[in-house]
């Protein structure tokens, strides 16, 4: 009876270890909304853009011939995520930051958020 009870305590645990054991695979997590805060208008250069919000998902030359980085992360519901009727249903957000660099130094740093409701902010 000692060793059945032994048994059934460690299943629980066994289980708990399968469940940790599976999380932090896949892709690494950003947060923009936080992360953009480390950018520094005039000061921070390409180098520390890199750092705090890694490699850009998009660089483009904007219409004044200035180098610009651009990070979205997507942010669905449950409903959303749902296949094959998830696109009609539940909602979903972007937020986009675009960095924009004179010479090697942040020129402008803008974040926003695309979805229901729309906000945009710029780094001091």
């Amino acid at each position: 009876m000692t060793q059945r009870r032994l048994c059934l305590l460690s299943l629980p645990l066994l289980a708990l270890c399968l469940l940790l054991s599976s999380c932090g695979r896949g892709e690494p997590v950003r947060h923009l909304a936080s992360d953009v805060s480390l950018v520094i208008q005039g000061q921070s250069t390409r180098a520390d853009v890199e750092m705090a919000l890694g490699p850009p998902d998009e660089s483009r030359i904007g219409t004044d011939g200035r180098e610009e980085w651009i990070y979205r992360e997507v942010h669905r519901s449950l409903l959303r995520k749902t296949p094959y009727v998830g696109g009609h249903l539940g909602d979903q957000e972007e937020e986009v930051v675009v960095v924009t660099f004179e010479g090697d130094r942040v020129r402008t740093c803008v974040y926003r958020v695309d979805g229901e409701d729309r906000t945009e902010t710029e780094s001091p």
